[in-house]
């Protein structure tokens, strides 16, 4: 009685496995499971501040810096940045200091950053054109998206280049009254201008409470250089300035996308 008992042993053991919680038809595909212990308060770069928000937030943006996956200790290279950002320190007087200065004489700080030409955004229906060249989807009233469950089910996407001016665009969004970023406070000690651009925005949006163009509100201290480079001045010295930069707190966003999702129905739908 123990060799029947014993074989049918053997060949459940040689069987999948009963309790297996993934689907069948992915066993032995190159797929990564994970798990969450918290579910996800905010995606935007410009609010998530917790390691479970980051875990998929890196999935979707790409700051201009990251860390080496391999290099302890952690040491930061270009990610979508052509190479490290180059700083420049000047005294109160104007006159360049050497990076090594001592901090009390750097009066402000000049931040560079080169990014790779030729990254394409992922296909999205914000980047969609009509026959004339026109956004497709840029006008939308809560009537056009009846049936509008997700991204999918957009008929036409897509794409361009990523540009320096939407590494500008996501930092003026940091000074957006709507939208509360914890880094604010921190940023302005170092980004005076954010201050100022803040309290442009609270007129502008308590006065209008649809679309917030943030293109036509300058950032005193971050400019567009060109269509590949931008300029961050900072006041005095802040070497972990650097860090910051591989934080999707400054990552790309582009203005299309911002404005595509800020559209009356989208929210409600929870495309946002």
């Amino acid at each position: 009685m123990c060799v029947p008992l014993l074989a049918g042993l053997v060949a459940s053991a040689c069987g999948s496995a009963w309790n297996d919680p993934y689907p069948g038809e992915e066993r032995g595909a190159n797929v990564l499971y994970t798990a969450f212990t918290e579910r996800p308060k905010h995606l935007d770069p410009v609010q998530s501040y917790s390691e479970d928000e980051a875990t998929f937030l890196y999935q979707i943006v790409e700051p201009p810096l990251q860390y080496h996956y391999l290099k302890r200790p952690y040491v930061l290279e270009p990610a979508t940045a052509a190479a490290m950002p180059t700083l420049r320190r000047y005294d109160a007087s104007g006159r360049e200091l050497a990076v090594s200065a001592d901090a009390s004489k750097v009066a402000r700080t000049v931040v560079e950053v080169r990014v790779k030409p030729g990254i394409l955004y992922q296909p999205h229906p914000a980047f969609a054109l009509d026959e004339a060249g026109a956004p497709r989807y840029m006008n939308l009233q809560p009537a056009d998206l009846r049936g509008v469950r997700g991204l999918g089910d957009f008929e036409h996407t897509g794409t361009r280049e990523l540009e320096a001016g939407d590494y500008v665009h996501q930092i003026k969004r940091l000074a957006n009254p709507r939208l509360h970023s914890p880094i604010f406070e921190l940023m302005a000690e170092y980004l005076p201008g954010l201050k100022t651009l803040q309290e442009a925005l609270a007129v502008a949006a308590a006065s209008d409470g649809g679309w917030l163009d943030l293109a036509r509100f300058e950032l005193p201290g971050v400019e567009v250089v060109d269509r590949h480079t931008y300029r961050i001045t900072l006041q005095g010295a802040y070497p972990q300035f650097l860090y910051w930069l591989a934080m999707p707190f400054f990552s790309p966003v582009p203005p299309e996308v911002d404005r595509f999702f800020a559209q009356p129905g989208m929210a409600e739908r929870n495309l946002t």
